[in-house]
């Protein structure tokens, strides 16, 4: 969460996201799926956004490193959602949990593919994924995980290992 919030709006921030928790603690494991939908509603639980969530627009971020790093358009951002959570349940069915929420969490980040929120919306993608196939891990340790600069191997490969690390 953004550091320049003053102190109530980080705590409504982090109140929202314990709702996106909840949220998910429920959903993912019933009938309901992920799905870019899905997606789409968790970052507005977590953002209150009434308009569109999706980013159409280049923007510029600074990542934890403080290297700066230019988002283009996404040609169709619900398309990449997707393909995104499609390739990571895919890795989930054959066994590969892990690797699956690593790619789903590294992936959402990396694309930005929302205006606001986009860490906090992996976390609960990643947390949905994860609970969907048995493993339960504490949503808040998760999302306090670093991530460095996920297009570095290294750092995507300790984010790995610190969600294979999480499993209660």
């Amino acid at each position: 969460m953004p550091g320049s919030k003053n102190p109530l709006q980080k705590q409504l921030d982090y109140q929202k996201f314990l709702h996106g928790v909840y949220y998910v603690s429920q959903s993912s494991r019933g009938i309901k799926k992920l799905t870019s939908s899905e997606l789409a509603h968790l970052n507005t639980l977590i953002t209150s956004q009434t308009d569109e969530v999706w980013r159409l627009t280049p923007m510029e971020v600074q990542i934890p490193t403080g290297k700066k790093i230019q988002f283009n358009v996404v040609n169709n951002p619900i398309h990449r959602a997707r393909d995104i959570i499609g390739n990571a349940l895919q890795k989930a069915g054959n066994q590969q949990i892990f690797e699956a929420a690593s790619y789903l969490y590294s992936q959402l980040v990396l694309e930005h593919l929302f205006k606001d929120a986009n860490r906090r919306t992996a976390v609960l993608a990643t947390l949905w994924l994860l609970q969907e196939f048995g493993v339960e891990v504490d949503a808040e340790k998760l999302h306090q995980v670093p991530i460095g600069d996920l297009r570095d191997s290294m750092s995507f490969n300790s984010l790995s290992d610190r969600i294979r690390a999480l499993k209660l």
